[in-house]
């Protein structure tokens, strides 16, 4: 059994928060749809913050439930493809850093002298 879902009918044309993802999750797993098909065509707007947690929840993180989403306006498209890029990336921290204490502001002037390029 497939279920299409129009986003816009379960939370809203503004898909402004992290936290209504997971009710959309609740939404999708108490369909007892096999498959489900989210629509995306009457967004409006959504902010990166939404769409990382709908990556992180929905996307990435499906369970038995196979999710499609469709219909994603360009400009939500877009925030979709640099969510799903920093996704991956493993973070390179290189930790070469040397404690400086100064006991005037002149000395704290002379170590952001040395610091500017």
């Amino acid at each position: 059994m497939k279920t299409n879902i129009d986003i816009t009918t379960i939370l809203s044309q503004d898909l402004k928060s992290r936290l209504v993802v997971n009710d959309l999750r609740l939404y999708i797993e108490n369909t007892g749809s096999e498959s489900v098909v989210i629509d995306f065509a009457g967004v409006k707007f959504a902010t990166r913050s939404f769409v990382d947690e709908y990556y992180n929840v929905i996307m990435k993180n499906q369970s038995s439930i196979k999710i499609e989403t469709i219909n994603i306006p360009e400009d939500i498209q877009t925030i979709f493809d640099v969510v799903q890029r920093t996704q991956h990336k493993e973070k390179d921290i290189k930790l070469d850093a040397t404690v400086v204490k100064c006991k005037t502001f002149a000395d704290l002037q002379r170590v952001f002298s040395t610091l500017m390029l």
